[in-house]
């Protein structure tokens, strides 16, 4: 279970970070808090909460690391990580994030028409001066990991929680990998594996979403491991397990299929992040 402070230490980890870029367009500061932009601005915080707490496991990890990817691909992964993180420094200490990640405008008109209703983001890079991440309607239903304005705190008070992923939360639902665990932050991390100008090199081909490769059922269980170097949901979902196992004191189960990824936010489905 979570112990006492753990929430408050991982809502604190992180304090200084290169980001995205917004724009009052698509996220004006306006009242009542939490408002789409604070959410936005927590995710951008929980994504690199998400790549500093897999880094941090991932040399010694023989348990989790083999049901998402093979063994001989734990360097090339961790390069992933390091890569949106900037930095090898982990968690304790704050970090930046990667410069490039300033390159990325995060935006919620969707110029091309992606967004239905099981996509919560898709990103477009094929300019390299202008690259940017569209924020679907879903996603803005999944919750937050670290501080969020408006809702400081659930420890002292309790309707702040509903802005919150806890392990509570995560217990209830049976103590199985989930989806449940998906917060906006993981969204962007699954995001970020796109940008190819980040990542590409690593493995020397993009990091796409494979056939079958969404959802905590697919990466986990049916996804060919070959193929998971190449697959978004692959790390999102890998940095979910060890985040939350964490945090939790807890081993997560195998995901059930037709219940650990029915995301109702997604029409009771894995979303397409």
């Amino acid at each position: 279970m979570q112990t006492p402070n753990a929430a408050v230490y991982a809502r604190n980890i992180l304090s200084k970070r290169t980001e995205p870029t917004t724009g009052d367009d698509d996220f004006p500061d306006t009242d009542p808090h939490p408002n789409h932009l604070d959410q936005v601005e927590t995710a951008f915080n929980d994504a690199l909460e998400l790549a500093s707490y897999a880094i941090n496991a991932i040399d010694s990890d023989t348990t989790i690391f083999p049901n998402y990817f093979n063994p001989g691909d734990k360097a090339g992964v961790k390069n992933v990580y390091v890569a949106i993180l900037g930095t090898t420094t982990i968690p304790e200490n704050p970090t930046t994030g990667n410069a490039l990640l300033a390159n990325l405008h995060i935006q919620t008109n969707d110029a091309n028409g992606l967004c239905d209703g099981r996509t919560l983001s898709y990103t477009n890079d094929q300019s390299a001066t202008e690259p940017y991440i569209v924020l679907c309607p879903n996603a803005f239903k999944k919750k937050a990991v670290t501080i969020l304005k408006g809702a400081p705190d659930p420890e002292d008070n309790p309707a702040d929680a509903a802005h919150y992923i806890t392990c509570l939360d995560l217990q209830a639902s049976g103590g199985h990998v989930t989806y449940l665990m998906n917060s906006l932050g993981a969204t962007l991390l699954h995001e970020y594996t796109h940008y190819n100008g980040l990542v590409e090199s690593i493995f020397g081909a993009p990091i796409i979403d494979q056939p079958n490769g969404y959802g905590p059922v697919n990466v986990y269980s049916r996804l060919n491991k070959n193929q998971s170097p190449f697959n978004a949901d692959s790390y999102m979902y890998y940095a979910l397990h060890v985040l939350w196992s964490t945090l939790c004191d807890e081993s997560f189960a195998v995901p059930r299929p037709g219940t650990d990824d029915a995301d109702p936010d997604c029409g009771a489905q894995a979303c397409n992040p």
